[in-house]
């Protein structure tokens, strides 16, 4: 065989050879995908949590029309979006929030059904700092109206006002206001017909922000929620919520620090905390408010979290 066409073949093996063994390099080193379970139990978490805090904001807003927030009794319906309020048992200091699961509301659109009964249970008025409101959950269910997805929840929590409030301060005078949560045994039920049990313990905190002086610089008012874990399970401190998921797997949320979101971009789009999932004897790690490369978002509002669990990282959005 003449030289040059033998030197011309061992070329052509040597390029197809690199070329191969390139290829299998790039098919070696996939990217790392976080369990869908996981996935899902963090959004089912999240999910949980923003409901709950928004139906507590609606309560709050709420009570004031009425004398259990020491406003003149009789008011029989408010501006609140979908709800309306029944304050027949008032002289029981008690109110029944009814949600008519027909008018959307917020961003992404959702329906709310269902019924919330509170009870001031300690203290004269709601804004008396250590008075305890005692929230029954009736078929309350949120239903995301592009999704399709749902949750509904029935259970007993009750709310405690650490500080106590002043509205007038609250609205104009930016003055925090302070609550602590205890939930055991609620149960909830997802748009698949599955279950989950959860129990809370937390503190938060809710800040008024006016148009334009806000942080954001924007000129949209919004309220900003600070959330804490204030309770030790399983040598876990900081814990927040415990219980069964949807999976049938024990669970543990812990903060690592306060989970921060906000009306503006969504209480269900944090801006920034660190909170760890101990699910089925694994950690994950998820980072709030972060940009589409896992670092600390600069915009007002983030692109999502990052998930950290043994060697492995993934960045997923909102």
């Amino acid at each position: 065989m003449n030289k040059k066409i033998v030197t011309l073949m061992m070329v052509a093996m040597m390029i197809a050879t690199v070329s191969i063994i390139s290829c299998k390099k790039k098919v070696a080193t996939p990217k790392a995908t976080l369990d869908a379970q996981v996935q899902q139990h963090n959004t089912d978490a999240n999910t949980v949590k923003s409901e709950a805090d928004q139906a507590d904001n609606n309560i709050n807003d709420g009570l004031n029309t009425t004398s259990m927030g020491n406003r003149i009794a009789g008011v029989q319906s408010s501006p609140l979006c979908g709800v309306t309020i029944d304050t027949s048992q008032i002289s029981s200091k008690t109110v029944i929030f009814h949600f008519d699961g027909v008018t959307p509301c917020f961003s992404p659109t959702r329906l709310r059904s269902g019924t919330i009964k509170v009870q001031l249970t300690s203290g004269n008025y709601w804004h008396d700092a250590g008075a305890v409101l005692t929230e029954t959950f009736t078929d309350f269910q949120v239903k995301i109206i592009s999704t399709g997805k749902s949750i509904k929840i029935n259970g007993v929590k009750t709310l405690k006002n650490v500080n106590g409030n002043n509205w007038l301060g609250f609205y104009f005078n930016n003055v925090a206001l302070k609550y602590q949560e205890r939930a055991i045994g609620v149960n909830v039920v997802f748009d698949d017909g599955s279950h989950a049990t959860w129990n809370s313990a937390r503190t938060t905190s809710w800040n008024y922000y006016p148009p334009n002086t806000n942080p954001k610089g924007v000129q949209s008012a919004y309220i900003a929620v600070t959330g804490n874990g204030d309770t030790t399970i399983n040598a876990h401190t900081g814990t927040e919520s415990w219980g069964v998921n949807r999976y049938n797997y024990d669970f543990v949320t812990y903060y690592q620090s306060p989970w921060v979101s906000d009306t503006y971009c969504g209480l269900w789009a944090p801006t920034s905390g660190v909170l760890v999932h101990h699910v089925n004897n694994k950690d994950y790690t998820f980072t709030a408010g972060v940009d589409t490369q896992g670092n600390a978002s600069t915009t007002n509002c983030a692109y999502g979290f990052k998930v950290a669990w043994d060697t492995n990282t993934v960045i997923l959005s909102y």
